[in-house]
């Protein structure tokens, strides 16, 4: 990561984290009676991660350089993207008993608040986004639209049911159709929120949604090379399928095309979306 990017970074993550550490405070206090679902809804929410879905919103608009609401946004994306890890590490999906070096949130609070605290960080996020853009109704929906949308059975959760129901003789089509959705969709909602709040064109919305597309897949790919050595590799990852130097080409093609769709933004100060592209390329985590 380039040091000006860290810069942006380290600048994004504090205020972020103080932004949902506020929200999430308001949130608890209004039923006390269920404390112990706001305690496993922060506990997962609060466990790090590279909170990269978030960033990449605040880079969009960093693009456009005048000051926009977008941490509302950036909030309810992260919220969509932990309730799924939540769900994700239950024993009826991928039975994890750890993540991020933590015990998983069923292991502390059992399987049910756990699923309850997904399902209400789902529902949350887009009440958020309803809440916090009142003022711009027609921005409000469209957020709501594309967070649900990408979220919902056209993104992450029909990529969700690809992977569980996937069989070993799954085509490179299949796979590729598989992490557009349940990696990628969330992704493209990120950037492409961004734009939505900061007024894209015609244009420059087209060139974020074909920016976005390969970046999701990108982001993707690179978690499968870095999975290469796992001698558990799983059937569905492109290295099962197409061997490791053509995944590195597979991510090189992802890349050029997220050059290619930033290209048409360089009246805009793109150059921090660059430096993205090029760190996913070369991240070792």
């Amino acid at each position: 990561m380039t040091p000006e990017l860290q810069l942006l970074q380290t600048y994004f993550v504090n205020e972020f984290d103080q932004y949902a550490a506020n929200s999430l405070t308001q949130l608890s206090q209004k039923l006390l009676e269920v404390k112990v679902l706001w305690d496993s809804l922060k506990y997962s929410f609060e466990s790090g991660g590279k909170r990269f879905r978030p960033f990449l919103t605040s880079l969009v608009v960093i693009a456009y350089n005048k000051p926009q609401n977008y941490l509302p946004f950036a909030m309810a994306t992260e919220m969509i993207h932990t309730y799924s890890l939540i769900h994700d590490d239950l024993p009826c999906m991928d039975n994890d008993d750890f993540r991020r070096g933590k015990p998983t949130n069923h292991k502390v609070y059992g399987e049910d608040i756990a699923l309850l605290a997904g399902d209400a960080l789902q529902t949350q996020a887009l009440s958020l986004l309803a809440f916090e853009y009142a003022s711009q109704p027609k921005l409000a929906v469209q957020l709501i639209q594309l967070l649900s949308e990408k979220a919902g059975a056209l993104g992450m959760i029909g990529g969700q049911v690809l992977d569980m129901k996937s069989k070993s003789d799954i085509t490179l089509a299949q796979v590729e159709l598989m992490h557009r959705l349940k990696t990628g969709a969330l992704i493209e909602a990120a950037v492409m929120g961004g734009a939505a709040i900061c007024e894209a064109n015609e244009l420059e919305t087209k060139a974020f949604a074909k920016f976005a597309a390969a970046i999701g897949l990108a982001f993707q790919i690179k978690d499968d090379i870095l999975d290469a050595d796992d001698k558990d590799q799983d059937f569905k990852s492109y290295i099962s399928l197409i061997g490791l130097e053509k995944t590195k080409a597979e991510l090189q093609k992802q890349v050029d095309i997220s050059n290619e769709a930033l290209k048409a933004l360089s009246h805009l100060g793109i150059q921090p979306l660059k430096d993205l592209v090029l760190y996913n390329q070369n991240r070792n985590a």
